[in-house]
């Protein structure tokens, strides 16, 4: 049985960093990250989003695909989007170049969702991790307040006592190398992503 919860995927950045072929069409192992993850979140979930910035580069996808209502192009702008369109209460979000998305880590963070609690986010060493997290649609009206007022960063419209957290002790028991939040943005990562998925066959 699938999951009540729309799975999103952010596929609309720049890929400054990683220039060419946009980054959701690199292939990592076998496929490319788009049809990796998206392939995951259809298994899970009940409905799957991808957040673009142009819509014709997916003429032909066998998806759901929607753009920014705002005009910032930045993940938060891609976050209230996936939220918008979501015909579910609750939304699991990843980025399009996280190509090791793990299942025990999603139906792990899934399984957290109770009354009150308006985001559910791993906190790793390096701090929260938004875009491996579980958002309820009640945080659209926030995203908007905070895209008015141009405070970009996703974690700002986080309430305190309306977050859960789950440790990173939590996440390792589940994914040990911490692999699903790995994501690709330079060349060098890449070309270790395709490593990690040849040691994983």
């Amino acid at each position: 049985m699938k999951y009540d919860c729309t799975g999103v995927i952010l596929a609309g950045g720049k890929n400054s960093r990683l220039p060419g072929e946009k980054k959701t069409f690199r292939r990592v192992g076998a496929d490319m990250m788009l049809t990796r993850i998206h392939g995951l979140f259809s298994k899970l979930f009940k409905e799957v989003i991808v957040v673009v910035n142009d819509p014709r580069d997916f003429i032909g996808w066998d998806m759901m695909v929607v753009t920014d209502i705002h005009p910032s192009r930045c993940a938060l702008a891609g976050l209230h989007a996936g939220l918008f369109y979501a015909s579910n209460p609750w939304a699991y979000v990843t980025a399009c170049d996280v190509p090791f998305a793990n299942e025990q880590v999603i139906q792990y963070l899934i399984d957290q969702r109770e009354q009150g609690v308006e985001v559910i986010v791993p906190r790793t060493d390096d701090g929260l991790e938004p875009l491996a997290a579980l958002y309820s649609r009640q945080c659209i009206p926030l995203i908007e307040t905070n895209l008015e007022k141009k405070i970009l960063m996703i974690k700002k419209f986080f309430r305190k006592k309306k977050i859960k957290e789950i440790p990173v002790a939590d996440l390792k028991k589940l994914d040990p190398s911490m692999r699903f939040m790995f994501n690709v943005n330079t060349p060098e990562d890449l070309k270790a992503a395709r490593s990690m998925a040849e040691e994983t066959k």
